[in-house]
């Protein structure tokens, strides 16, 4: 490979959370399935994750993915997800932002009535996008989820100066542990965000210590790396409020796609929703809301799930070309924690 490499990519926010799509640069194998590429994207770019992902290029919550051809006919292109430590199975937001910038962008062709469907291929499965357009205006993207399904509930957790609370353990597209604040004195709010971030890896730990994942359809899937924290709302119309924390402390700006998916399953196993019902989820910035639905049941070998769509809008912020020079050891990306 060359010691200057040059890709273009598109950026976005959804509610605030941003991502960065990388559409050009990158010669995947022909044919290959979708872990194959995060297999070939991981050995041979994966300095292309870091560049991007991390400073000077991006920062510490820069999240974005690597656009891909579809492994076959069943789909019209692949989505891998990154952050600046590591790729995500699935993303709600991303999935809402890349959809309605294929199609403001003529990446795909446009539905001549306004709902562009778009099939995604992703390592956590067949998602699938419709896009609302209305002239050459934009609107909004539903999506259908992987099923989700709720894995344990109840796992003690302590947060130090707030007190003991309880994790549920679902699956939405990621795992999340899922936890309740409600009665503590931890608010969901910017202002707190160091907090949020402290308390959200402490949780982390003890939730993975407890307990081994091991999803029941996908086998290459055995890892939690979300945790949510939730209580009251405080968007009128919104059901609850909520802030997913990651990887190296990231922290989800917006109500999230997979972080929606995974309360709804949450809450239809507690009896708190049903199927068919829309609920509106509020996240870290309270600017917006997701819609979600629950449109059913599903058999995940054995296990019961529900299907989840998603409703969100994103914007196009601008574009980029960016050349990395890999003689450039601080271009190369770096994080300050």
């Amino acid at each position: 490979m060359k010691q200057q490499d040059v890709f273009d990519v598109i950026y976005t926010h959804t509610e605030g959370e941003p991502l960065c799509i990388v559409h050009s640069g990158i010669p995947y194998p022909v044919n290959s399935s979708i872990l194959d590429k995060r297999q070939f994207l991981t050995d041979h770019y994966d300095w292309v994750r870091k560049a991007l992902m991390r400073e000077p290029r991006g920062h510490k919550d820069m999240f974005g993915v690597f656009l891909t051809p579809p492994s076959g006919p069943d789909y019209d292109a692949g989505l891998i997800y990154m952050d600046g430590q590591t790729y995500s199975h699935m993303c709600g937001h991303g999935t809402i932002a890349v959809a309605m910038a294929m199609v403001a962008l003529g990446m795909v062709p446009r539905d001549a009535q306004g709902k562009t469907t778009i099939r995604f291929e992703t390592t956590a499965g067949l998602v699938v996008a419709e896009v609302e357009s209305e002239g050459d205006t934009v609107l909004t993207t539903c999506f259908e989820n992987v099923p989700a399904y709720v894995e344990a509930q109840d796992l003690p957790v302590s947060l130090p100066g707030y007190g003991d609370v309880k994790a549920d353990i679902v699956w939405g597209g990621n795992y999340f542990g899922i936890m309740d604040l409600t009665g503590t004195r931890l608010r969901i709010h910017p202002d707190n965000g160091s907090e949020l971030i402290r308390m959200g890896l402490i949780a982390r730990e003890q939730i993975n210590r407890q307990y081994k994942i091991q999803h029941p359809t996908q086998k290459h899937i055995t890892d939690l790396n979300f945790v949510t924290f939730w209580h009251e709302p405080s968007l009128q119309g919104a059901m609850y409020k909520n802030v997913h924390v990651f990887s190296a402390g990231q922290l989800d700006r917006s109500p999230g796609g997979t972080g929606t998916s995974a309360m709804m399953a949450m809450f239809e196993a507690r009896g708190k929703m049903g199927l068919n019902q829309p609920i509106r989820s509020e996240g870290l910035l309270g600017s917006g809301t997701f819609e979600g639905c629950l449109l059913g049941e599903v058999d995940l070998n054995g296990k019961r799930g529900v299907r989840p769509t998603v409703k969100g809008t994103a914007s196009i912020l601008g574009t980029a070309r960016w050349i990395i020079d890999r003689k450039d050891p601080v271009g190369a990306g770096f994080m300050v924690r």
